[in-house]
């Protein structure tokens, strides 16, 4: 018998896998209590560990992520594009704009609309290429840095990713939704011992810290938006209810599973989040917002390789590190997460599909949102409408959030659709990950098969705990920390995977991949 029989012979079995669940669950106690209760010295402890990291290792992480992309576009293009995931006359499980929907509320979360705001806002602060601050030619470079974040390379790592997944679970038929099981080829048989219990239990602690650094920045931004609207003070009380809040939509959602939580919200949250930007977009300067989002298009294309790969050498700037270094250690975080998504939803996509369709929507998506919020806040910085910087520098980005959605027309409305919309997007990523996460703990889940319900429910909970003790730390910084620990923690299983896929690809030639359905 075939090792690829022995896996479809074998009985699902959807308890716990204890030897994955039980040291995440210890070491996201003591990351999650000693944060509430020593939240300064739990600070230091992170800066101690990340920033010398960072400092040494962040121009690996830039090389990485520009890589991918190119091994995406030859995948696609290439006579690997053609490899069905699934039965050759097999039809996708899910519609193209519910897939789209899925893929995209999961990876970006509620963040995207904070940067789309924020960002922008830094880099005429602190402009990228050695600009002066509030120059022209910092506002010439701040929409352009933003687009360069969130376009392909923020994709890249989740589809190469995918890929490797989406083979051993669509095609090899093995019942492990898991790093590890997708490494196979790599680490062979130590997948089942210590080196692949620990390669799960790094990439659910990354996937952890990456979600928590999304709700950190996501739920002041829902609080600035809910005191304007009530008149109430900001308080970590308000955040802890906007937080349970959010959690126990993401329970429910869980609780549903794929098709009647996950994708329903996701399909929801897109069109309200889409008829939100097309608002600011009618409500705004539309011409102006065009012209902008048209001209950083044209320089991020221009200009994408001295871009991404500017490490800034020669002076003591830290633009780099604080955002395209912290950027492509966040997406390295999610990678691995997203990828186990992206192959549990695309049963019956080719490569082509996944690499083509799945990029292009996704890269879509984010340049829609940053396009149209982020050119609104450079006009109203560059005309004078509203001190754009001063806000950020003095108040924070969460009252700035609030400060240009308070400029449009019925502003109360916008603030409540903003804290739906964010809440929802926060609640999709959770609730993605948490299935991912219970999915990976699960001892054996089947192609077909959902984790338990009350397990998924649990992960819910924990996630919930470790981001109450981040807030309780509080601060961009700290947020950003938590996205480059995820990435220092997924780097090694991301590699992992991209190597497994070549090796995939190298071993089975095409010609027995039908062999293996």
């Amino acid at each position: 018998m075939s090792k690829e029989d022995d896996f479809t012979c074998k009985e699902n079995d959807l308890g716990v896998e204890k030897s994955i669940a039980l040291p995440v669950i210890i070491v996201l106690l003591l990351v999650s209590l000693p944060a509430i209760f020593y939240s300064a010295e739990m600070e230091a402890v992170l800066k101690a560990i990340v920033n010398p990291l960072n400092k040494a290792l962040g121009s690996s992480f830039l090389w990485l992520v520009t890589i991918f992309v190119f091994l995406l576009v030859y995948y696609a293009i290439s006579k690997y594009g053609d490899i069905k995931f699934g039965d050759p006359d097999e039809k996708p499980e899910f519609p193209l704009g519910s897939w789209a929907a899925m893929i995209f509320t999961s990876g970006v979360a509620g963040a995207c609309m904070f940067w789309a705001i924020v960002e922008p806002s830094w880099y005429l602060v602190t402009p990228p290429m050695n600009a002066e601050p509030e120059s022209l030619e910092a506002y010439q470079w701040s929409l352009s840095f933003l687009l360069l974040n969130w376009g392909p390379t923020a994709w890249s790592s989740y589809f190469i990713c995918a890929l490797p997944i989406c083979y051993m679970f669509h095609i090899r038929k093995q019942p492990l939704l898991r790093v590890s099981a997708a490494s196979e080829i790599v680490i062979g048989e130590h997948k089942d011992k210590l080196l692949g219990k620990a390669l799960d239990c790094c990439f659910i602690l990354g996937l952890m810290f990456c979600t928590t650094m999304t709700m950190c920045l996501s739920l002041p931004t829902v609080e600035a938006t809910v005191c304007k609207v009530t008149g109430l003070e900001p308080s970590l009380a308000l955040q802890g209810k906007i937080l349970l809040t959010t959690i126990a939509i993401s329970a429910v959602s869980v609780y549903f599973g794929l098709k009647k939580g996950i994708k329903r919200v996701s399909d929801f949250n897109v069109l309200i989040a889409f008829g939100l930007l097309i608002y600011v977009f009618l409500c705004g300067p539309t011409s102006v917002i065009f012209d902008t989002f048209t001209n950083a298009v044209g320089r991020t294309a221009n200009n994408f390789l001295m871009c991404i790969l500017w490490t800034d050498p020669f002076t003591d700037g830290t633009v780099p590190q604080d955002w395209t270094m912290f950027y492509a250690m966040n997406w390295l975080g999610y990678g691995p997460f997203m990828g186990l998504f992206i192959a549990r939803i695309s049963r019956g996509r080719t490569v082509r599909e996944i690499v083509g369709c799945g990029l292009f929507f996704a890269v879509l998506g984010g340049y829609c949102m940053h396009g149209v919020l982020g050119s609104y806040t450079l006009y109203l910085s560059r005309s004078g409408l509203l001190d754009v910087t001063g806000i950020l520098v003095n108040q924070g980005g969460a009252a700035l959030m609030a400060e240009v959605f308070g400029t449009l027309p019925f502003s109360t409305v916008v603030f409540i659709v903003y804290a739906m919309v964010s809440t929802i997007f926060l609640a999709t990523s959770i609730n993605s990950s948490c299935y991912i996460m219970a999915a990976t703990a699960t001892k054996r889940i089947g192609v077909n098969d959902d984790p338990n319900k009350y397990y998924l429910v649990l992960w819910a909970l924990l996630q919930g705990l470790l981001a109450f003790g981040s807030l309780t730390m509080g601060g961009l910084e700290v947020a950003k920390m938590l996205g480059k620990l995820a990435g220092i923690f997924i780097c090694i299983p991301v590699v992992l995977l991209a190597y497994a896929w070549i090796k995939m690809l190298k071993g089975d030639k095409l010609k027995d991949i039908t062999d293996c359905r």
